[in-house]
């Protein structure tokens, strides 16, 4: 299973090339023209991100070396599928998201769809996702859009997924621990000091490899903080999951 970690600025970039992961999820609405924000990772996806003008993603992702996802529409399944095939005109690799009733919308796009790889966005209900994922048929290779939740438990369905929640160290401040406790960072930490040396001990062996000292996760840098999910609970449940190889060099 690839895990794609979504970057929406330049400090998440740094941490993440500094933990060597390998797959990245961009935006359009990020990336803007710039292409050197992929360098260091061995996969990118992109996607035109909220709000940003369909024409110009289009042009942009004509000569685009790694995957690009279609300008979907989430809510009418007819303009997502002409949104990629518009798309589609400029690369010829376009993946289509499917929404909604995944195996419906996927005989939309079925007849004149001739690649390999699927993204599914947003299913009509969660407590439908499971039946809808075994209906699909297994001749293609699924991407499923922020659906983190599924590393666990969805590994025999999909092949790969993006997540923002990696994220949370700096947003919230606080980071849920591989096979512990959520801890708190900064202020509301304080307190907190000796569950972060105890988390910080157990997977030591993943702050070495970045160069993570645990006294700057004390302190609440604004570094750490970020580089902080990342050591305590990605690094070691993907090595639990037997797939770290697949998503980190170091």
């Amino acid at each position: 299973m690839r895990f794609y970690f979504n970057a929406n600025n330049k400090t998440q970039l740094r941490a993440l090339r500094r933990a060597g992961v390998k797959n990245i999820m961009l935006t359009y609405k990020f990336v803007g023209e710039a292409k050197e924000y992929t360098n260091e990772f061995e996969r990118a996806i992109i996607g035109p991100g909220f709000g940003s003008d369909k024409d110009k993603y289009h042009e942009y992702i004509e000569d685009w070396e790694f995957e690009a996802l279609q300008y979907d529409n989430p809510n009418d399944a007819l303009i997502n599928y002409n949104n990629w095939k518009e798309g589609s005109e400029y690369n010829s690799k376009l993946i289509p998201i499917l929404h909604q009733n995944y195996p419906q919308a996927l005989s939309i796009f079925k007849p004149n769809y001739k690649g390999d790889r699927i993204a599914l966005g947003k299913a009509s209900s969660r407590s439908q996702e499971d039946e809808q994922l075994r209906r699909l048929p297994q001749s293609f290779s699924y991407h499923g859009l922020a659906k983190g939740r599924w590393l666990n438990n969805r590994t025999n369905m999909v092949d790969s997924v993006d997540s923002t929640t990696w994220t949370s160290g700096t947003r919230g401040r606080k980071t849920d621990v591989w096979k512990g406790q959520s801890i708190l960072f900064g202020e509301k930490g304080k307190t907190n000091q000796s569950t972060i040396q105890l988390a910080c001990q157990k997977n030591l062996i993943y702050l070495s490899k970045i160069g993570l000292d645990p006294k700057e996760l004390i302190r609440g840098d604004q570094i750490a903080l970020t580089l902080a999910p990342l050591v305590l609970y990605y690094m070691p449940m993907l090595k639990d999951l037997g797939c770290y190889e697949e998503n980190f060099k170091l």
